[in-house]
């Protein structure tokens, strides 16, 4: 019998060593955790991480841009509501990101990538987004996607003379100003409109391009309107015409 305990006696001692070891264990503090401040690439302090975007043909709606970091945060802070993102203009995919006429910005902020256009566009045509436009991440591309081409027909909203002046409507009424635009360049109208006409105002000018537009292509009687029928004229006369 002694010998039995004897033998039982180093046994009992290990595995209370080792009980005790799994409980010190437990009460050992981990790593000091990350911060959100450390857990991604943020040269620029902007708050946001800097992510490259390689041409996918995806979308993003750009928010800002610029060659340093307060664009960028004014970004941020304007869209409280999107996850924005920022990037590198020479480590990501040559699309346009600024507006054609000026140098590539070095920085741009961005919400995004979106695998198809109308969800972008739908944002773009509301008054959080009066100010941005929608680009498509496709080498070369000089273009912003052109929104009333990627939105149904029944979604594009009615417009006429007696529409108000609030932000969103004049999103839609530069919309359509700038499609009447394309529309009369590529006729070669001289008496078209012309970038000075964009307004976002629904005026006389406007109503009346319109009417001739319906006369035109027999949507009678031609009120000057924009309903889903003559939004679906216009689109159909000028979308193929775009490349982006």
């Amino acid at each position: 019998m002694g010998r039995r305990r004897a033998l039982w006696l180093p046994l009992v001692a290990a595995l209370l060593g080792a009980a005790a070891g799994v409980a010190t264990a437990l009460v050992v503090p981990d790593e000091e955790p990350v911060t959100s401040e450390s857990s991604f690439n943020d040269p620029l302090r902007v708050g946001v991480p800097l992510v490259d975007l390689e041409c996918t043909g995806d979308a993003v709606i750009v928010l800002g841009y610029g060659e340093t970091g307060a664009p960028l945060r004014s970004a941020v802070v304007n869209n409280p509501d999107e996850t924005v993102r920022y990037l590198r203009t020479d480590d990501s995919c040559p699309t346009l990101w600024g507006p054609p006429e000026n140098d590539v910005p070095e920085y741009v902020a961005y919400s995004g990538p979106y695998d198809d256009l109308m969800e972008p566009c739908l944002a773009r045509l509301t008054g959080e987004h009066k100010r941005d436009d929608v680009t498509r991440l496709h080498s070369g591309n000089t273009t912003y996607v052109k929104c009333v081409c990627e939105v149904p027909t029944a979604d594009l909203r009615v417009l006429s003379r007696s529409d108000g002046t609030d932000p969103e409507t004049a999103i839609w009424v530069r919309s359509l100003q700038n499609t009447l635009i394309d529309i009369d360049v590529a006729a070669g109208r001289e008496d078209g409109f012309r970038p000075g006409d964009v307004t976002g105002i629904f005026d006389e000018a406007t109503e009346q391009r319109v009417k001739d537009f319906q006369e035109v292509r027999d949507i009678v009687p031609p009120t000057g309107v924009v309903d889903a029928e003559t939004w679906g004229a216009l689109t159909d006369q000028v979308c193929i015409t775009y490349d982006y």
